[in-house]
């Protein structure tokens, strides 16, 4: 632990959010996550009402009807990382039946079906890579690794691929198709690296690497009219907020941060110390961006400071200090 991080590490060990205590515990202070101390923080972050409430809003999977925009912060599939996020994981028998509802949307191929927004207007009938590995991303964090089934998910990851190292939607932008040479999607390309940072083998893999590459070179490439597929590196991006439904500045550093060899490269640190200029006085993080769903967490306000977004800052600059020589 970087000493220069204890007070606020203190501070968030008496947060009221027991997610916060628990990911606290588990990540920045390396307590066992079967002592009693961590299973006491799960135990209350299991009951409480908003996990409750999140838990039973995606009760349906996928939903019946499509969401009318992209990137809502109502739809399903942010409900669903936001709890793996936390670390609930399939000893909760909740947790083992919306695995099993996720799975069971699960295409031949191995993707999912995500049942929210696709500008292609086949929600319901394929895969929409920009989103199906938010799926893969939580049922891994839930524990489902081993299971022959997200190993498919995984499969159809890696075949999809591009040239450029990151993931697009469309068929004809795959390799040895008509569109091969156009940018990925820095959106979609940055969900699906997610799954990949959670996959202890592939997290050290080229896979990873290309992936990663291809979102710093977005960002050394910000200051030019780059914005491919119509994501570029601007005002909206530079936000820190959460959940991670959009493109943007929490959401990259901590993607980024899975990764060990990434953490050397001057084009990360230059994210890092954006990051870091946005901490407070006191320490911490205060939400620069809402999504109002989500009023009912302390990320969801702009006035004070957030213990869960300070957590995951602190946490990847902690991952950052022990990547140093």
């Amino acid at each position: 632990m970087n000493p220069e991080h204890q007070t606020v590490i203190t501070w968030l060990l008496e947060a009221k959010e027991p997610w916060v205590v628990y990911n606290t515990l588990r990540d920045l202070v390396k307590t066992d996550p079967d002592g009693a101390e961590a299973r006491r923080a799960y135990q209350a972050m299991q009951q409480h009402p908003a996990i409750i409430e999140l838990v039973q809003s995606v009760q349906e999977w996928p939903p019946a009807k499509p969401l009318g925009r992209a990137y809502d912060p109502k739809d399903s599939i942010w409900k669903l990382a936001t709890l793996a996020d936390f670390g609930l994981r399939r000893d909760d028998e909740r947790i083992t039946a919306l695995a099993e509802r996720i799975f069971a949307a699960q295409a031949e191929d191995g993707g999912f079906l995500h049942g929210g927004f696709d500008h292609t207007k086949s929600w319901n009938t394929r895969p929409y890579e920009c989103l199906t590995h938010v799926m893969t991303y939580a049922l891994t964090r839930f524990g489902y690794l081993d299971d022959p089934r997200l190993k498919r998910a995984y499969q159809q990851l890696i075949a999809w691929q591009r040239l450029d190292g990151g993931w697009h939607p469309n068929k004809l932008n795959l390799s040895g198709n008509p569109r091969e040479g156009e940018p990925s999607c820095p959106f979609g390309t940055m969900n699906v690296l997610r799954a990949v940072g959670v996959h202890p083998e592939l997290r050290n893999e080229e896979v990873a690497y290309r992936a990663a590459d291809y979102l710093l070179q977005c960002w050394t490439r910000r200051a030019e009219p780059f914005r491919p597929v119509g994501f570029g590196i601007g005002s909206t991006w530079d936000k820190v907020q959460y959940p991670f439904v959009q493109y943007q500045l929490l959401k990259m550093v901590d993607t980024l941060s899975m990764f060990p060899r990434i953490r050397t490269d001057a084009r990360y640190q230059e994210i890092v110390n954006r990051l870091k200029s946005k901490q407070n006085t006191q320490g911490g993080w205060v939400p620069e961006g809402v999504n109002k769903p989500w009023s009912m967490f302390d990320f969801g306000q702009k006035k004070e400071i957030s213990p869960w977004i300070t957590f995951l800052a602190i946490r990847v600059l902690e991952r950052d200090h022990f990547a140093q020589p």
